[in-house]
């Protein structure tokens, strides 16, 4: 998915750089404006279904161990999941999960 976005910021970026002007009435930067805000929501979007996918994998975790995972590493090992810890911050004692700001 990431790389989808990537590839869609650069498969855009020419038009951006066409719609850099400054006359708010023209098309192409309005256009530009909105494909940068879509760009903006669907990067937030994946977070947010990336981190409830996390939650989902850690309550399984619990259902099937009896215990939170002790980090995301472990976490990642048993469901699979390529986690980036450094983007969450995670409490092993509750089990909960949020997302660096």
């Amino acid at each position: 998915m990431r790389k989808f976005h990537v590839g869609l910021f650069f498969l855009l970026s020419p038009l951006l750089v066409f719609a850099s002007c400054t006359d708010d009435k023209n098309p192409a930067q309005q256009y530009g404006n909105t494909m940068v805000q879509s760009y903006k929501t669907a990067q937030k979007l994946d977070a947010k279904v990336n981190i409830l996918q996390v939650q989902k994998s850690i309550q399984e975790f619990y259902a099937a161990n009896g215990r939170y995972p002790t980090d995301l590493s472990e976490l990642a090992t048993v469901s699979g999941l390529a986690l980036k810890g450094d983007n969450y911050i995670y409490n092993p004692e509750h089990g909960t999960l949020t997302e660096k700001q």
